[in-house]
């Protein structure tokens, strides 16, 4: 079975239920998802383009729909520790972690990480590509990072036990929080700078620094991150990430973040995805992760290994951070 540390389907959900469709989960995504043996995933609350101009609607529009969403769906759960991860996959259902795919939404107002904490979030990171009150995403400025408000923030998601997500940051804001400390530093959904020099992947001296402070890394399925030639963006060329990372960190710092995202719309793709297919070769949906799982193990990861990449070393994370 898998946990998938980085998913959009909120968004999903949200522009459904507002275009007035309901039961999202079950009738588009739950299936899907079982038959790729996908139990869980960090479902993130993503201000997508053009709503970005106005974030803090949109974060409100976000969290009643999935308030609205939840209330309805039997088959799935939200949860907030590991105990109730135990609790719902005895009960049989499909466990979500709430997340935040950046925190344009809260402004300037940190008092609203307590609101989104009491709605049952438990991961951040500070940016999408943008620059924000916070901090500065991979796409904006490189000579920007952290601004003063951003460290207030960082220290507050530690102090509150919610696992401080770097994916999206750009360098310098990766070693403006690093400085900052107070907890591990993961990468949810991020790959390899030397397999792929895409601004959204990490340095050998990011891997080492994440691996020191005890965090994990998510491999991402979108095909941009994965290799320079098109043809090379595939199953195989995924697992030449993972191959790298397992050997220059440790397999026990390695993991699953998919980022899936063929099932949203033309508006909120393009703003990140080239033409042509947005998941990895041979990867194309959730539905296909045992095939990428089964070319790991032809790859020689063993059980073991696969065990701690596809569950394991995230349930130690959100063990060790949230509790």
């Amino acid at each position: 079975m898998v946990f998938d540390g980085h998913s959009d389907i909120f968004t999903d959900v949200t522009v459904r239920r507002m275009n007035g469709e309901t039961q999202v989960l079950k009738n588009h995504h739950l299936p899907r998802l079982k038959k790729g043996n996908i139990e869980g995933s960090c479902f993130v609350l993503w201000i997508d383009p053009p709503h970005d101009a106005h974030p803090q609607k949109r974060l409100g529009e976000l969290m009643q729909c999935i308030k609205d969403e939840m209330a309805e769906c039997e088959e799935a759960v939200i949860v907030t520790n590991y105990k109730e991860i135990e609790e719902a996959k005895k009960a049989g259902k499909f466990y979500i972690l709430p997340g935040m795919e950046g925190l344009s939404g809260i402004g300037t107002d940190l008092d609203k990480i307590d609101e989104l904490y009491d709605f049952g979030v438990r991961h951040a990171m500070l940016t999408w590509n943008e620059q924000n009150e916070l901090a500065t995403g991979a796409k904006a400025d490189p000579n920007r990072g952290l601004t003063e408000l951003g460290r207030k923030a960082v220290r507050k998601i530690h102090d509150k036990h919610m696992i401080m997500d770097i994916s999206h940051a750009n360098e310098r804001t990766f070693w403006d929080i690093a400085k900052v400390g107070g907890g591990p530093l993961m990468a949810s959904h991020s790959n390899v700078w030397e397999l792929r020099n895409h601004v959204r992947n990490l340095t050998d001296c990011q891997l080492l620094e994440i691996r020191d402070t005890k965090g994990i890394v998510g491999l991402n399925a979108f095909n941009e991150l994965i290799a320079d030639n098109r043809e090379d963006r595939t199953v195989e060329g995924l697992i030449r990430h993972a191959d790298y990372i397992a050997n220059k960190i440790g397999v026990e710092h390695l993991a699953l973040g998919f980022d899936f995202c063929e099932f949203l719309g033309d508006e909120a793709a393009g703003a990140f995805a080239e033409a042509g297919s947005i998941n990895a070769i041979g990867l194309d949906d959730a539905s296909h992760t045992p095939f990428m799982i089964e070319k790991m193990k032809e790859a020689g990861f063993s059980e073991k290994e696969l065990e701690m990449i596809c569950t394991g070393n995230w349930f130690e994370l959100i063990k060790r951070v949230v509790g």
